[in-house]
């Protein structure tokens, strides 16, 4: 079954009749009744006169990830959908560049994806330009992304911190803490922008796995808006690869936001898009505690009270337990135990609350109920080991990878994983 999604600005004629229209104000000023809300307009007002390509690929991704969002996964795991965007230039976007965005959704995703391009009337407002920098880095709320800003800190590079948050406030007020943590150490005022994207009201799908393509096309049309060459994602690289820890876990069913084949595959849309912006990580080559030893080294036993601020949790639930919190990492999940893990690479006190360690009675055996897969995937890793079968079921790594780099990196997750506590 085809789902059809249609992404429009507020103003604008829905080209396709038979899809869901999803309106898009034009400013966050504007006085419309949009079902996309959020600090950024379709205009992209925020970001300022971004390249059109830049632009345009902003509003695909923004459009993706409403759509992912609208549309609730069968069990069949696999959708197809339709999918109208309204772009200052299609022509591009019907051709090769859309196809390989069609590929990139396909991979994050494992869906189907139509993508048609359709003209939208450009802004007829002057947008404010950004101040030139060197770096645009992201700045999700997470402990990586937290530890890479501090390992960049003093670097004396102009950047830019990115964020991107929906209706979690979780997640929002984790970014808060972050940025203004970062501020108070920084020699100079930090630059953060951050960008809400979400649809109005409950969304049907709770899954994203198209938010990583949203993350970097908002960060390449702030990086091209300010003149800069690169866009910076700090990520692990035993997270990155993710390599699955139990077969059931491989392929699609993987999650590929930060993958090496992820960014490859970014950097050449960008490319063929005419924009002149490359996506890195720097930390590939990192463990989760390698980078949080990293960091460590920069700011000293200060950055653990800010890590414990930091969002790593895959699940987020625990605003359904009697006596649980939303705001809390539930420390069960497979993100949250390799965050635990990383804290054992050094004297590290770990001071997060979790919310494996809240909950009383019922409730904390409802989360290990709710938890015994994750659970139980990690040990049956650490028994059996990851080799060079399991990472490539996550998917095809870029022909310059050192494969026996990757599977050492693994190994070294491992190991971090092994010390932590089980139930």
């Amino acid at each position: 079954m085809t789902t059809a999604i249609e992404v429009l600005p507020h103003d604008a004629q829905q080209h396709n009749p038979s899809a869901t229209p999803l309106h898009w104000a034009r400013t966050r000023a504007d006085d419309a009744p949009p079902k996309v809300t959020g600090t950024l307009g379709w205009d992209l007002d925020l970001i300022g006169p971004a390249p059109t390509a830049a632009a345009d690929l902003a509003r695909i991704a923004a459009s993706a990830y409403l759509a992912d969002r609208t549309v609730r996964r069968p069990l069949t795991f696999v959708r197809t959908i339709e999918l109208t965007v309204h772009t200052v230039n299609p022509e591009p976007w019907n051709s090769t560049c859309g196809q390989r965005v069609e590929e990139l959704l396909h991979w994050l995703t494992g869906d189907v994806w139509h993508l048609h391009a359709v003209p939208a009337t450009p802004t007829d407002r002057t947008l404010t330009p950004l101040v030139p920098a060197d770096d645009v880095m992201l700045l999700s709320g997470g402990l990586d992304s937290l530890c890479g800003a501090v390992d960049h800190l003093a670097d004396g590079r102009e950047r830019i911190h990115l964020s991107h948050y929906d209706g979690s406030t979780a997640v929002r007020g984790a970014q808060t803490k972050a940025s203004t943590w970062l501020q108070s150490r920084a020699a100079h005022p930090l630059r953060h922008l951050s960008i809400k994207i979400c649809q109005v009201g409950p969304s049907p799908e709770p899954s994203s796995r198209s938010r990583s393509l949203l993350f970097a096309a908002l960060a390449a049309a702030t990086a091209a808006s300010a003149s800069s060459p690169q866009v910076t994602v700090p990520e692990n690289g035993f997270t990155s690869i993710n390599p699955p820890l139990t077969a059931a876990r491989g392929g699609a069913l993987s999650t590929r936001s930060t993958h090496p084949g992820t960014f490859s595959r970014l950097n050449v849309l960008l490319t063929d898009a005419g924009l002149s912006v490359q996506i890195t990580n720097p930390y590939l080559n990192c463990t989760k505690g390698e980078l949080l030893a990293r960091a460590h080294e920069q700011a000293g036993d200060a950055l653990l009270a800010a890590a414990a601020d930091t969002l790593s949790c895959g699940k987020l639930d625990g605003g359904f337990y009697p006596g649980g919190d939303a705001n809390l990492n539930c420390g069960l999940c497979v993100a949250c135990l390799v965050r635990r893990g990383s804290f054992t690479t050094g004297p590290y006190h770990d001071s997060t609350v979790y919310l494996v360690h809240r909950l009383k009675g019922t409730s904390h055996r409802r989360l290990l109920s709710n938890r015994r897969k994750d659970v139980r995937d990690v040990q049956q890793a650490i028994l059996s080991g990851i080799d060079d079968t399991d990472i490539l079921a996550v998917g095809d790594l870029p022909p310059q990878t050192d494969f026996d780099a990757v599977v050492d990196l693994c190994q070294r997750g491992l190991q971090e994983l092994s010390r932590v506590p089980l139930p």
